[in-house]
């Protein structure tokens, strides 16, 4: 019985280590993403209590310096806030774009091993028929061989 032997073994392999880069690649970005979602959600929360401080210290009509700087520490609060979901916008997008690449090397290597399975299929019914060729010749041999044998002996 020969061996089985897939040609594209090592374009296979290579697509099989570009996926797994491309899995790889794909869960850094959700890690990136969730991380700078975190970041927006942090800094949201620092804002709306420092904006309860704010509201706390002017109730109490303390000095104005402290109320101007609440003022001025909240907006630049907000263009934190801002440029961390701009990141955020970015890391998503990066996001979309690993996940569309990690779906085209699947896709990809899905290709190579079904082309695979397939040539191992024809492989394995190529190997039945020449087995059952083999039977057929050694049977039509063992045939002759009882009917050449005279019957008394």
């Amino acid at each position: 019985m020969a061996n089985f032997r897939f040609r594209a073994q090592a374009a296979l392999e290579l697509r099989q280590k570009q996926d797994e880069d491309a899995q790889r690649a794909l869960g850094d970005a959700r890690r990136a993403t969730a991380a700078a979602e975190e970041i927006v959600e942090r800094e949201v929360r620092a804002l709306s209590e420092a904006h309860a401080r704010a509201c706390e210290d002017e109730a109490q009509a303390s000095d104005i310096t402290r109320a101007i700087w609440h003022r001025n520490w909240m907006r630049r609060q907000q263009a934190v806030i801002a440029s961390a979901r701009a990141l955020v916008d970015a890391r998503r997008a990066d996001q979309r774009a690993a996940a569309e690449r990690a779906m085209e090397t699947r896709r990809r290597l899905r290709s190579l091993e079904r082309l695979r399975d397939r040539m191992w299929k024809a492989f394995q019914t190529a190997e039945r028929r020449a087995e059952q060729k083999a039977f057929d010749v050694l049977g039509g041999l063992r045939y002759v061989a009882q009917r050449d044998v005279p019957e008394g002996v």
